[in-house]
């Protein structure tokens, strides 16, 4: 099943029931009207995001529905799984538009180019489909002997980038569909890959514990960060490009010039693990989160902490500005969200109500309210002025009301997880 939640009141506007197995993925059209699930019972289903009503079930897949896309005029739907296809619907009538062949194993993930002209899909290998005509006009996995483990697209929709376990990274021209370079430099599995907000930079980080930064238009590395002496837990560059921020297990947060490589600080104040970081709006402050119980600012200008921000009794593992930049949320394993006035660093609100570690933070758009996520399986709404929770919102469990009463042959172990789970 699936709900659908008032975020300003914390309400569930309805239970989308319908699908008869677990609901693998969802899907918001551009307009935020309608909502796409797939499923492993092999159905595709509209749902009216104002009511929950079930408008449309799509049928013609043979094996489970693991991905859904609608292209960004929301006029077309994509969906995908292990029948190893690609169909095409028409969001309006409901209608399958165009079945796409070609993957050799199931497919795990699809998404459009920013034009809505291509549609990137991925097994062992990356595909390009021509939306207009249907044909995939370009396979790409060169001899690609490992799975694929990230994409990204660039921001003009021009190029794609792909990281592999193979320790290789592929740079595609998304029109052509040619593979303009492959890069090779890591030891190890590429884990992420992220392109700069100007589309000149590529960023990589991998199991060998480097982070390596590449020219686009080259295909040079333009730089190594080697020495981590711990997992690169996450990079982010900045609203500008030029700067990147890199966290990692080995206590340090780095930044370093994007556009040549030099390393500008080498952050080392945390005394734990830096779990999380976070840019400004408008760039000029990094908010970095750590297993130190600590949350540190950074002046971006000189690299320097400017303040540090003393309160959470465990580690702090995500990080979020307001959407004005004046305020800073904090989430911690003390089970708490704390509240910051970015300025004074002091300590505004204390969210208190979760039962287990908080994991992630959020604002909404208009900064008014912060939604936080536990280890205690729910979301909880705040009033970001006040700090009064506003709603808690349990999250559902995978087998959430699935009845397996007359299913024969599971044992007790099995019976207790299924239920545990949520099923009755």
């Amino acid at each position: 099943m699936i709900r659908l939640w008032d975020i300003s009141t914390g309400e569930v506007l309805s239970i989308c029931s319908g699908h008869a197995q677990i609901v693998l993925s969802v899907a918001f059209s551009p307009d935020g009207q309608t909502l796409a699930s797939g499923s492993q019972d092999r159905s595709v289903r509209l749902w009216e995001a104002a009511s929950g009503h079930c408008l449309k079930t799509l049928q013609a897949h043979t094996g489970r529905v693991s991905a859904v896309a609608f292209n960004p005029d929301g006029k077309t739907l994509a969906s995908t799984g292990e029948d190893r296809t690609l169909r095409l619907w028409d969001v309006r009538r409901g209608q399958c538009l165009k079945t796409l062949y070609g993957q050799s194993n199931p497919v795990n993930s699809v998404v459009f180019s920013p034009d809505g002209q291509t549609l990137a899909s991925s097994d062992r290998a990356v595909r390009l489909w021509n939306i207009k005509i249907g044909q995939c006009f370009k396979s790409l996995h060169q001899r690609q002997t490992g799975r694929l483990k990230s994409i990204a697209f660039s921001p003009d929709g021009r190029l794609l980038a792909s990281g592999f376990d193979d320790t290789t990274i592929k740079l595609w021209d998304a029109t052509t569909g040619l593979c303009l370079n492959s890069l090779q430099g890591h030891s190890a599995w590429v884990w992420g890959v992220a392109i700069s907000p100007d589309g000149k930079t590529l960023a990589s980080f991998s199991g060998d514990q480097t982070i390596k930064l590449w020219d686009l238009a080259t295909g040079q590395c333009l730089y190594t960060c080697a020495e981590q002496e711990g997992w690169v837990l996450g990079v982010a560059f900045s609203p500008s490009s030029h700067t990147l921020a890199s966290a990692s297990a080995n206590n340090t947060l780095k930044l370093w010039d994007s556009d040549t490589g030099e390393l500008l600080r080498n952050c080392t104040e945390h005394t734990g693990w830096v779990w999380s970081v976070a840019f400004s709006p408008d760039g000029n402050i990094l908010a970095s989160g750590s297993g130190d119980n600590t949350v540190k600012l950074w002046d971006l200008s000189t690299g320097l902490c400017v303040k540090t921000l003393k309160g959470h009794d465990s580690i702090v593992s995500s990080v979020m500005f307001s959407p004005d930049g004046t305020s800073l949320a904090s989430g911690s394993h003390d089970q708490t969200v704390r509240l910051w006035d970015v300025s004074l660093g002091e300590c505004l609100n204390v969210l208190r109500g979760h039962e287990n570690w908080v994991w992630s933070v959020a604002f909404s758009p208009d900064g008014h309210t912060v939604a936080s996520a536990s280890q205690d399986e729910t979301i909880k709404l705040w009033d970001a002025n006040t700090g009064d929770r506003l709603k808690t919102l349990p999250v559902p469990k995978p087998y959430e009301g699935m009845n397996i009463g007359g299913i024969m042959g599971l044992t007790d172990a099995q019976t207790a997880t299924l239920k545990a789970l949520g099923a009755v």
